[in-house]
């Protein structure tokens, strides 16, 4: 049975439905020389259909050019090939464009089936089309040129690349431009090992049919279910910007609630252990323009704190719903509490004045008797309601990049104070700070800094390893024109150094045009993985080939603990990590790498 799929988020018609500030950037006039380069990298006149990368198998691991100025592989080429383990998901993607443009493109899966007449049901397929947005410069961060590798194409007025992946049934496509379709194949738990077979058709109103042979090879192993990973990611989500992109009110709407799940659910399914929880207001000001959130929309405590000029108290009602919601859809079991410092600047605790009935913004420093005070407060009254909650073992307070001569006040401060948060903190930092974090993620820069034995050593202290990005990281990372294949690389790197995870500073901190402005301070994509589509959360490459990176690290993690000296293995390990820039790395490296891995389970 062959059908068209449908997006998952209720059926489209034509093109795209808009979500909250959705609308693509659309270079509507190309110039001549655009349109020769495109017609000189086309095989042919009209209908053109490849396999990006020329393997399937490898294909999502690059972006297609809008503009492409060359085409990878054999357009008469139609097999395609992939190999999977059960429980998975692997994507890839083919590429169409024409000299005289497409009218309702369209996409339809067969269902699979083995010579043994098992079946995997095209419903496990899902399709969609990569959508293209602008690019732009960032006033922090590394620069486009030093990042960006040939997915990035135009005439500068402006440049695009790949990366949201739009829910559609069908889509038009204009001429002289690349249309990628995005395939993202689920394969159940309960499939039986074998290779199946299928088609793979490509539809349109003005063009011949176009059809794939596709083999799907499923290996015997089982991936486990994404709530049981054991790779640790900490994906921090910013609920107010929810809350700006959908206009709604936080905390006070029951849709802004409904959208926290949502989103909450699309952490879960890449297995965020994480729930992110502001205990202060704003705890990420930068100094512009006299402190101000380092994102376009700021973060809401979660406590509210009140003082009568004696005595601290604290509502946790936003941060006790906040929570059981996360824990609800699946992200967790940990909890962050953000943050008994200040990411830049002067301390600052935000309070009700009970007396005046005044918001109070106090400014004060690490170890003054004001910050004392309050903090011990704080910290023993909020031991008692997560004890009381049944969470208090699952609460780590977090620090972000702050230095180890003041994180050192601060764990004197819990010792006399809550001394059961000791061995539950997080920080984020280099290596001088690791004698006081439970969890420490480490900037990539520092990797090669740290030996492998050292973190070993924490890990036979109980102490949990990850490492993270900014902006200003050129290779790999992943930035929205970063090369693909560096996204899908993450987890091959933390199980290369020995990590246990992977943490980003932001899953949603969009601007408020996201789509035709992406960018607000820092290097595009560093302040989002995903977009806000109509009713929840709109995917991204990048957002995909991160967690089938993690899928990779678990596969790893069921070799190394079936046979640690696996020469499989360390050659896995070696090809995948052997360069870091995407724009030189081969892509078929991790093809290969899998391959490996694979054999061994």
């Amino acid at each position: 049975m062959c059908t068209t799929i449908l997006p998952n988020q209720g059926e489209a018609e034509k093109n795209i439905k808009p979500g909250p500030g959705f609308d693509f950037t659309v270079v509507d006039d190309i110039s001549h020389s655009t349109k020769l380069t495109v017609e000189r990298a086309l095989p042919k006149k009209g209908l053109n259909t490849w396999i990006p990368s020329g393997n399937f198998e490898g294909s999502s691991l690059i972006k297609v050019p809008r503009f492409p100025s060359d085409i990878s592989g054999d357009i008469k080429d139609r097999d395609l090939k992939l190999s999977t383990v059960r429980n998975e998901q692997v994507s890839a993607q083919l590429a169409v464009a024409s000299t005289k443009g497409i009218i309702d493109l369209r996409t339809s899966v067969c269902d699979l089936k083995s010579e043994n007449g098992d079946k995997i049901s095209s419903k496990n397929v899902h399709v969609r089309y990569v959508g293209y947005v602008p690019v732009a410069e960032s006033i922090n961060g590394a620069p486009i040129h030093s990042v960006a590798g040939s997915g990035v194409s135009g005439d500068r007025h402006p440049d695009v690349v790949a990366d949201p992946l739009i829910n559609a049934a069908k889509i038009d496509v204009a001429d002289h431009r690349a249309q990628p379709i995005w395939f993202t194949f689920n394969i159940p738990k309960s499939a039986k090992p074998g290779v199946y077979h299928g088609e793979v058709l490509l539809a349109s109103g003005n063009d011949e049919t176009i059809t794939y042979n596709l083999t799907v090879d499923v290996k015997n192993a089982i991936m486990p279910d994404s709530k049981d990973y054991k790779f640790h990611l900490d994906v921090w989500m910013n609920p107010n910007a929810i809350a700006t992109a959908y206009h709604v009110k936080p905390w006070q709407s029951e849709k802004f609630w409904h959208l926290i799940e949502v989103y909450f659910k699309d952490l879960a399914s890449s297995g965020q252990k994480t729930i992110t929880t502001p205990i202060i207001q704003n705890p990420w000001l930068v100094g512009w323009n006299n402190w101000q959130p380092q994102t376009a929309t700021g973060y809401d405590s979660m406590v509210k704190w009140k003082h009568d000029g004696e005595n601290w108290d604290f509502d946790y009602s936003i941060f006790d719903r906040y929570v059981k919601t996360g824990l609800k859809a699946g992200v967790g079991p940990y909890i962050t509490a953000y943050s008994l410092l200040v990411f830049r600047g002067p301390q600052r605790i935000t309070y009700l004045d009970e007396r005046t009935g005044k918001m109070i913004e106090k400014r004060t420093e690490v170890g003054s008797q004001f910050w004392t005070e309050a903090w011990t407060a704080f910290l023993q009254d909020f031991s008692a309601h997560l004890k009381k909650k049944g969470w208090l073992d699952k609460t780590y307070l977090a620090f972000d990049e702050r230095p180890a001569d003041i994180v050192s006040q601060v764990i004197d401060l819990i010792k006399n104070a809550a001394p059961e948060f000791l061995d539950q903190t997080q920080m984020a930092g280099t290596q001088d700070v690791g004698l006081y974090a439970q969890n420490l993620s480490l900037g990539i820069s520092d990797l090669t800094q740290v030996s492998g034995e050292w973190i070993d050593e924490r890990h036979q202290k109980g102490k949990e390893t990850t490492f993270y990005m900014w902006a200003g990281d050129t290779h790999p990372n992943t930035l929205t024109f970063s090369p693909s294949v560096e996204s899908r690389m993450i987890g091959w790197i933390a199980a290369k150094w020995h990590l246990d995870g992977f943490l980003h500073w932001a899953y949603n901190d969009w601007t408020n045009d996201v789509f035709k402005e992406p960018v607000y301070a820092f290097t595009q994509g560093d302040e989002y993985f995903i977009y806000p589509d109509k009713n929840g959360p709109m995917s991204s490459i990048r957002w995909e080939l991160l967690k089938e990176g993690i899928e990779d690290y678990e596969l790893l993690q069921m070799v190394k603990e079936k046979d640690p000296n696996s020469e499989n293995l360390k050659e896995a390990l070696g090809l995948a990590t052997r360069q870091w820039d995407g724009r030189k790395k081969d892509v078929n490296d991790l093809v290969q790498a899998r391959h490996l891995i694979m054999e061994e389970l």
